[in-house]
């Protein structure tokens, strides 16, 4: 790490970066989508599908490499967009449960993302 980029890196305690992590909502069968920004506490994302407020939800992770996990995560927080954007809500998500040997993995892709 480098710069400003290894300097907003050890300021907070989880985080955020831009890595290359697609998700997926594991009732919808469809298309992946790049993760907005990701931290090893949680991560934001977008939805036409309402949660609440304090709701579990299990989402699919997709890493570079192709390997895909499955996360549990709790809604932290919920907006909604204007009716003519691509999806009605933004959602941050807090992660209850990540198995360690993906956490490890979702560390390294962030590491990456933030030399570059």
């Amino acid at each position: 790490m480098t710069g400003s980029n290894e300097t907003a890196y050890k300021e907070r305690r989880h985080p955020r970066t831009k890595a290359n992590v697609h998700y997926r909502q594991t009732k919808i069968i469809g298309q992946k989508y790049l993760v907005p920004n990701i931290s090893l506490g949680g991560m934001r994302i977008f939805s036409n599908t309402h949660f609440k407020k304090g709701e579990t939800v299990n989402i699919e992770l997709s890493f570079s490499d192709g390997q895909k996990t499955i996360v549990l995560a709790k809604v932290a927080w919920v907006d909604a967009y204007p009716k003519d954007s691509d999806f009605i809500y933004e959602f941050g998500l807090e992660f209850i449960h990540v198995p360690p040997y993906i956490m490890d993995k979702l560390k390294s892709e962030m590491e990456r993302a933030l030399d570059h």
